[in-house]
C-alpha cells in the first residue's frame, strides 16, 4: 500500500492524466504533446539523465520497484517523478 499511495500522491502535478496501478507496480500517464509518444520518450531519456529508469510507452510511464524494495527507494523514486513531472 505505501508504493501505490506515493505514487498516488503525483496526480496533482498538471503533467499526469492518469495513475493506476496494483501491487508493485504502476503506470502514469502523461499529457500528449504534438505526436503521440513524443512526450512519453522526451520524459523517459531525461528521468534516466537525473537517476531514474521508468520504461515509457507512447506517453505511458510504467513504474516498477524491486519487490523487496523498502519505504526509503520507494520515497526517493517518486520524489525524482514529482519533481522532474513538476518540471513540465
Amino acid at each position: 500500500p505505501y508504493f501505490l499511495d506515493k505514487v498516488f500522491s503525483l496526480r496533482d502535478l498538471s503533467a499526469v492524466t492518469d495513475i493506476r496501478g496494483y501491487g508493485m507496480i504502476a503506470a502514469i500517464d502523461v499529457a500528449g504533446g504534438e505526436v503521440p509518444g513524443a512526450r512519453g520518450t522526451q520524459i523517459q531519456k531525461y528521468l534516466f539523465w537525473n537517476g531514474l529508469h521508468v520504461k515509457f510507452t507512447g506517453d505511458t510511464g510504467i513504474i516498477a520497484p524491486p519487490f523487496i524494495a523498502e519505504k526509503e527507494p520507494i520515497g526517493q523514486i517518486v520524489g525524482i517523478l514529482r519533481e522532474k513531472l513538476a518540471e513540465l
